[in-house]
């Protein structure tokens, strides 16, 4: 499946000449998980991170498959933690999708205008992770009105 691999294009009744294929895991590979967590298992390599106590070393963050937290105890840090990221996307030519992206100041005065690949980020108030919806004030009430509209 990654040898030499070629795909084509459906395009209304007809299909396109087959082209190489070199980026990206294949889809729907059972090897693609994997494949993907070891290419971007030192994404947080430069990544500040927090301390927490209790624990040996800083926590960069929450990754889980193609999504992630970033975690930072300063505004500044945080555009630290963010240029490392971009550093790293540009290096592997992987594009991270900004509008996807949301910085959540907890604890903070005024949230600062952060990029992330040359992209202003969006700030918001709450932001939803792994079915989990967060907001900077710790509640839980948004996740559990949420869980009863869906039971």
């Amino acid at each position: 499946m990654y040898y030499d691999p070629k795909i084509a294009v459906r395009i209304d009744d007809g299909i396109s000449e087959l082209s190489e294929y070199h980026r990206r895991v294949q889809q729907g590979c059972s090897a693609s998980p994997i494949l993907f967590d070891l290419y971007i298992n030192d994404i947080f390599s430069d990544v500040l991170g927090v301390d927490v106590s209790g624990l040996p070393n800083r926590i960069p963050g929450l990754p889980f498959a193609d999504d992630a937290v970033v975690l930072a105890d300063s505004a500044e840090n945080l555009q630290t933690s963010l240029d490392a990221i971009s550093a790293w996307s540009d290096a592997w030519e992987m594009a991270v999708s900004a509008s996807k992206c949301a910085i959540m100041a907890i604890n903070c005065d005024d949230a600062v205008e952060m990029t992330l690949q040359r992209q202003t980020i969006r700030t918001t108030d709450n932001y939803t992770y792994l079915g989990y919806i967060m907001n900077s004030k710790w509640g839980v009430s948004d996740t559990i009105r949420n869980n009863k509209i869906k039971a």
